[in-house]
């Protein structure tokens, strides 16, 4: 009988995976748009590879527990969703359509908009608390 291999070091830990990465968020030097940039395994299941959202439409940016963000419009039109698992891509329709992209992520990112394409935003950041600083900031 030969050497055993451990199972973890064949395959990445949870931190090397891609899914924890998630979405990249940048506010623009003259602080009127906030950009949200999908990581590239995202972009196919979302049909979207940015956002660019004018701060004057925020309301709110919050980090939220998964679990505590209601799942919203039912309807999906692009995306992808696989339960548990991820949820990606525009659902509803208007005057009550949200984006989601979110692969295990917890907490999660939470936008409310008004007067724009969407209306709620879940993203799946790596730290969704300093993201949601960094919009507060730039709403001020």
């Amino acid at each position: 009988m030969g050497p055993t291999r451990k199972v973890s070091r064949l395959y990445p830990t949870a931190r090397q995976l891609p899914y924890r990465e998630g979405m990249k968020i940048t506010v623009s030097d003259d602080g009127r748009t906030v950009t949200f940039r999908l990581a590239p395994f995202q972009v196919p299941l979302a049909f979207k590879s940015k956002l660019e959202v004018p701060v004057e439409a925020i309301k709110s940016a919050e980090a939220t527990p998964r679990s505590d963000v209601p799942h919203g419009p039912i309807v999906r039109a692009p995306g992808a969703y696989i339960p548990g698992l991820a949820r990606f891509g525009s659902y509803g329709r208007k005057p009550n359509r949200h984006f989601w992209a979110v692969s295990r992520h917890d907490p999660v990112l939470v936008i409310d908009l008004e007067g724009w394409e969407y209306t709620r935003i879940v993203a799946g950041v790596a730290d969704a608390a300093h993201d949601a600083g960094l919009i507060q900031m730039a709403m001020t």
